[in-house]
């Protein structure tokens, strides 16, 4: 039976003594008291592969008693579709002693397989040659990874099957939301010929209302085609200085005076629909701050955590209404826009909130966690 070296670890070519009471690189004579003590494996075969010596931890892991397993060819521990490459690897170091380790497959006693991690070495066993083996169990970190394997293959499966499920209901709420605007553009337009002809003021009023109800239910429409976009884009680092001037560039200020005083390389780790959060807080203070003149963004950071915030001169947000504005539904409009916002934030771990002071105007803070954010150098000009 061929035998297996460790690698050297001098340049003489002589390893320290092991287990058995080696000393180096020479046929050493094994001593079976050093090694009983030992928690590892330990297995010496004589040059007819027949196993001479077994220690006490080798012999309970593989579930024979030392006397039952001494004399026994030592391939026979080895699983019969896997004994060709087991004498392969042995062979193949047969006269070396720097051959790699290699994984080794055992059957103990009670049909269970084992996975062990070979090296050995030439030794002699009283006065014959004989091959000492240290055999590491790796059997439980086996097991772990053929389970994480079985259970990716079932999360590949189930994420595939959430995806076609995902894609059919896209389908459908995407052919359903086509169908009800065009019903609603049906009854917008019936309502607005009908609203004139009334002659009761109280029914041109009831016209009205139905029109705005019917506005309602478009806006409705129109936020749950974008909360469906909300995380189906892998979030990215954006410049934050360069997302309100695109927000701006889209949003409804009017006179409105904006001001961009957030630095230059500042970015933030957000995802792709952030840009919408900036334009709904500009498109808010307009439409709510009746006094408004100026918007302003800034950044500040405190204890690791970025600040964007984003304040007006309006007539800000009552006390009791802080919290209430980012539920869906509450609001003088549709009531979906600032909800949105904190959904679409809240996938990177940003939150948002208003601190701002009743009569003298709006402030949102939007507090970016360690990580999310970054200051990327800005290159000097000339």
């Amino acid at each position: 039976m061929p035998s297996l070296t460790p690698p050297a670890t001098e340049s003489t070519g002589k390893s320290p003594a092991g287990p058995g009471g080696l000393r180096s690189g020479g046929a050493d004579l094994f001593d079976p008291a050093r090694a009983d003590g030992q928690p590892d494996y330990i297995i010496v075969y004589g040059d007819d592969g027949n196993v001479r010596y077994v220690n006490p931890a080798f012999s309970r892991a593989m579930g024979y008693s030392p006397n039952q397993m001494i004399g026994t060819p030592f391939l026979s521990y080895v699983p019969e579709a896997l004994r060709a490459d087991a004498a392969a690897n042995m062979a193949e170091r047969q006269d070396t002693r720097e051959g790699p380790l290699y994984e080794m497959a055992l059957t103990s006693a009670d049909g269970n397989a084992r996975s062990v991690i070979v090296k050995g070495r030439p030794i002699r066993f009283g006065s014959d040659p004989a091959t000492l083996l240290f055999l590491i169990d790796i059997t439980q970190r086996k097991t772990l990874e053929d389970e994480l394997m079985a259970r990716a293959d079932e999360l590949q499966r189930i994420s595939a099957a959430y995806r076609q499920a995902n894609r059919k209901l896209t389908l459908l709420t995407t052919i359903t939301r086509h169908d009800i605007n065009n019903q609603l553009t049906v009854l917008k337009g019936y309502l607005e010929l009908l609203a004139p002809r009334q002659a009761d003021q109280k029914l041109a009023d009831f016209c009205t209302k139905a029109e705005e109800a019917a506005e309602r239910i478009a806006a409705m429409i129109r936020f749950t085609r974008e909360y469906e976009e909300i995380g189906t884009s892998v979030p990215l680092w954006h410049d934050a200085r360069a997302l309100v001037d695109a927000a701006l560039a889209h949003a409804p200020v009017g006179d409105v005076v904006v001001r961009n005083d957030i630095f230059a390389g500042t970015e933030i780790f957000a995802d792709p629909l952030v840009e919408k959060v900036l334009y709904n807080l500009m498109d808010n203070a307009v439409r709510y701050g009746t006094t408004i003149t100026t918007i302003r963004f800034s950044a500040q950071e405190k204890d690791g955590t970025h600040i964007l915030v984003c304040e007006d001169d309006g007539t800000g947000v009552a006390q009791d209404e802080k919290e209430r504005i980012f539920e869906r539904g509450f609001g003088k409009n549709t009531g979906l826009g600032l909800a949105l916002s904190r959904e679409i934030l809240d996938i990177t771990g940003i939150t948002i909130r208003e601190n701002g002071v009743p009569g003298k105007g709006a402030r949102f803070e939007m507090a970016v966690p360690p990580g999310a954010w970054r200051a990327r150098p800005v290159p000097a000009h000339p």
